[in-house]
C-alpha cells in the first residue's frame, strides 16, 4: 500500500461538497521546510510543498466541522499522483505531476496546540449504549466499593515503607 502521513497547515477553509448520495471535502496543505541553522540557532525558510487532500463521508463532514484556514494538522492517506497538460507562458503546454492524498485519518497535531474531541455517536447507538449502562447498574446491588454481607472481605498487602 501507498501510504504517507504529513503534518503541516490548512491553505483555505475545507467546504463539504457532495457527489450523489456522498459527502466529501478538498482541501490544500502546506508542509514548510523549515529547519534550525546548527551554527547560528536561528530558523531558516526552505519553501513549502502544497498538496491536495481528499476526504469522504464522515470524515469529511468532521474535517468541514472542526478545522478552519490555518489549522496545523496531521494527514494520512494514500498518496496518489496524477499528470495535467498546464499552458504556460508564451502559449507552450507542459506536462506537470501533481499529487494527492485521499486521507483515511485527520486530525490536530497537538505539538502545535490543544483541542478537545467531540464524540459523535449516532442517536440509536448513544440510546443502546444508555440502555445497557443502566441495566447493568441496576443489576448491582450496593456499591461494588462496599463489602457485601456475609462475603469475607479479600485479601490485601500493604506495600512496605
Amino acid at each position: 500500500m501507498n501510504e504517507i502521513t504529513i503534518a503541516g497547515n490548512i491553505v483555505y477553509p475545507p467546504k463539504l461538497r457532495n457527489s450523489g448520495t456522498l459527502s466529501y471535502t478538498r482541501f490544500r496543505l502546506a508542509h514548510n521546510h523549515s529547519y534550525r541553522d546548527g551554527e547560528t540557532g536561528e530558523w531558516k525558510d526552505n519553501g513549502a510543498t502544497f498538496i491536495e487532500v481528499s476526504c469522504w463521508r464522515r470524515l469529511a463532514e468532521n474535517v468541514c466541522d472542526s478545522l478552519g484556514k490555518g489549522s496545523p494538522v496531521i494527514v494520512t492517506g494514500r498518496l496518489r499522483s496524477r499528470e495535467r497538460d498546464i499552458e504556460g507562458e508564451g502559449g507552450r503546454t507542459e506536462r506537470r505531476t501533481f499529487f494527492e492524498i485521499e486521507a483515511t485519518n485527520v486530525g490536530p497535531d497537538l505539538v502545535r496546540g490543544a483541542t478537545r474531541a467531540v464524540d459523535r455517536r449516532s442517536e440509536p447507538v448513544a440510546r443502546q449504549e444508555d440502555v445497557a449502562v443502566s441495566e447493568a447498574l441496576s443489576t448491582i446491588s450496593g456499591s461494588p466499593f462496599e463489602p457485601v454481607p456475609g462475603e469475607p472481605m479479600p485479601e490485601t498487602e500493604v506495600p512496605a515503607a
